[in-house]
């Protein structure tokens, strides 16, 4: 009699992430319980220019699996001049590292 001890265990996994990213640096406030929400980023352009991007609202986190890599994804926006931004933050919870997608 099997009572389905260790199976479905595993965790989806959304295959290989195809989003064009770039590397950015994350200011992050953490809760008391280890929550993280991006507050800034700062990034390169392809110029050499560092650009911030601050407050940022985000709308939704989820926590997935891309190709076996755990990741949290933050869908977020910002506003600047009057134009609203939408894009996406990765955090890659193994190598501490953030991760940039503009939504198009």
């Amino acid at each position: 009699m099997s009572m389905g001890i260790g199976t479905n265990t595993q965790h989806a996994d959304e295959g290989e992430l195809k989003r064009r990213l770039e590397e950015v640096a994350c200011g992050v406030w953490f809760t008391c319980k280890g929550a993280a929400t991006p507050k800034m980023v700062k990034y390169q352009d392809e110029e050499g220019m560092i650009h911030s991007i601050s407050p940022i609202q985000v709308l939704s986190k989820e926590k997935k699996y891309y190709c076996g890599i755990p990741i949290q994804e933050y869908r977020c926006r910002t506003v600047s001049g009057n134009q609203e931004y939408l894009f996406r933050l990765y955090y890659y919870m193994e190598t501490n590292c953030w991760k940039l997608s503009w939504e198009e």
